[in-house]
């Protein structure tokens, strides 16, 4: 049994502005430091000691793991390319408003499952949930207690992933709301199967863009 501290990376101003972050490397702001200040409290106020830290090479998830590191001295921070954010194609940058304008229907229609909406240019949750599983088996069956920081989507992929469920339409832009800073989650196996559902992604592009009612000029 393996403890597993999920850790949401801090926050940036894309976060502040709903805009999707995907694979852009954007630096914490202030929010974002006040956050990593508040992990590292409940981590000492849980006299929870951890053996490394897992996250991805790109801000804000690697700057959030090197705060957290310099306040656990035993930890040894790991950047993977494996737990990169979720690749949001040309998605990225955008508000995340404006792609729900853009697509109502496959939001509000729940007939696409959130695991396999694959924005343009980019990857599906499923895929990117695959691209964890080797690293993240590996990291259970090494360490007794260790952490992992995240970007959401990624985060979200992750938690929904040890929790054995997929999670709502909506979190495949930004993640699920409400998610905590700090997660533990006991563990024996990084299983992505019941994740991974098996359906052909939706892949849309120029030709399947719903670009819904005109502004007024």
């Amino acid at each position: 049994m393996a403890t597993v501290v999920l850790i949401r990376a801090g926050s940036t101003d894309y976060d502040d502005q709903h805009r999707l972050l995907g694979t852009l490397d954007m630096p914490v702001n202030q929010r974002g430091i006040e956050q990593i200040r508040e992990v590292i409290r409940r981590l000492q106020d849980r006299g929870i000691s951890l053996r490394a830290i897992y996250t991805s090479p790109e801000d804000p998830a690697c700057s959030t793991a090197r705060a957290i590191s310099e306040s656990q001295r035993s930890a040894r921070v790991r950047e993977l390319d494996e737990l990169r954010n979720v690749n949001q194609g040309l998605w990225q940058g955008l508000p995340e408003s404006d792609v729900r304008r853009r697509f109502p229907k496959l939001f509000r229609g729940g007939r696409d499952s959130s695991v396999s909406i694959c924005p343009p240019e980019g990857e599906t949750l499923s895929e990117a949930c695959q691209r964890l599983s080797r690293v993240l088996t590996k990291a259970i069956r090494r360490h007794d207690v260790f952490a992992i920081v995240a970007s959401e989507p990624l985060a979200t992929v992750i938690r929904c992933t040890l929790q054995h469920r997929q999670p709502g339409l909506g979190a495949c832009l930004c993640g699920e709301e409400q998610s905590e800073l700090v997660q533990i989650i006991e563990t024996t196996a990084f299983d992505p199967s019941p994740f991974v559902n098996g359906e052909s992604p939706v892949i849309l592009n120029s030709m399947t863009t719903d670009p819904g009612p005109r502004e007024s000029t």
